[in-house]
Parts: structure tokens; sequence; C-alpha cells
């Protein structure tokens, strides 16, 4: 089997997208849970875990992807200027690697509490594709544009929740 870079770069787009839907999901869930209780958010809350494994599931697809256009095209990807972003990119797979070994302990022990590193984990996750997607929208708005608004209305969900539970807390009982 012969491949094509141009197959290739069609399955990296398609899996970053399929992967930033699915973080997307897994960091908006509980936020949509507490502002629109129904049967679906309450799903997409309790398979939380399942989200982030199928995210980290389609970002090893990516990594792949990855890996053959390195065979196929070494010296593009490997030039001086692209080191500092293996790097980070080395770093950010060990930590959807870790999101994704605490949310498989966490579908065996469903009551423990996420903990600082994975909060902060997702929000590094969510912070690089968002951010990612918002660039891009500059140079081709009818692709990245989407994406760069599912991110951000995640991450508007996850605020408006968290604001609406300090203030639950903070205001009197009626």
């Amino acid at each position: 089997m012969h491949l094509d870079p141009s197959v290739v770069m069609l399955s990296l787009r398609v899996t970053a997208r399929m992967s930033a839907v699915l973080l997307a999901c897994s960091f908006a869930s509980q936020g949509l849970r507490r502002l629109w209780r129904s049967a679906f958010t309450l799903s997409m809350e309790e398979n939380r875990h399942r989200l982030t494994l199928l995210f980290a599931l389609s970002h090893t697809l990516h990594l792949a992807a990855i890996v053959a256009l390195a065979t196929l095209q070494p010296d593009q990807v490997f030039m001086r200027k692209n080191v500092p972003g293996l790097i980070l990119g080395a770093i950010g797979y060990a930590l959807i690697y870790y999101l994704a070994w605490r949310a498989f302990v966490a579908r065996k022990t469903p009551d423990l509490p996420d903990s600082k590193i994975q909060t902060f984990g997702i929000y590094i996750l969510w912070a690089v594709f968002t951010v990612a997607f918002t660039i891009g929208a500059r140079r081709n708005a009818l692709i990245y544009t989407p994406m760069a608004l599912i991110m951000w209305f995640a991450f508007a969900v996850r605020m408006w929740a968290r604001l609406s539970r300090y203030r639950s807390v903070l205001s009197p009982s009626r």
C-alpha cells in the first residue's frame, strides 16, 4: 500500500477535528449537566470519562498520521524550525495519555474526584485546540471558525456553570 501525503494530510485534519469535538464534549459535560438538566446532558456527564478515552484514541490516530507524514516527508517534518512544536507536541501527548489513564481509573471508581493536574491538563489541551482553531480562522474561516466556536462554547458553558454554582452558594436561601 502506498501512502499519499495528501491523504495523510486529510487524515490529520479529520482526526484533529474529531479530537476537538470529543475534547469539547468532555470539557463541557459537567457544566452542561448543571445548566441544562436533561437525559442527554446526564448521559454526557456520566460518559465524560469515555469521551476522554475516545479523545485519546482519536488523537492517537492523529499521532499515527503524524508518524506517517514524518516517514513520507522527513525533511519537512524535522526541520529545525519545527523542533519546538515537536517537543511541545510530545508533552501534549504525555498529558493526553495521563488524562486517558485517569479517565480509565475513574470509570472503575466513579466517585473519584478530578485531580488538580487533570483539571489543569484539560484546560491546557482546551487552550491548545482553541488557539489553533481561532488562529486558523484567519486563514480559512469556513473550516476553522465552527471548530473555534465549539471550543469557545465549551469554555463558556464551563464558566457559566461555575459562576452559577458560586452564586447559589453565596446567595441566601429562600
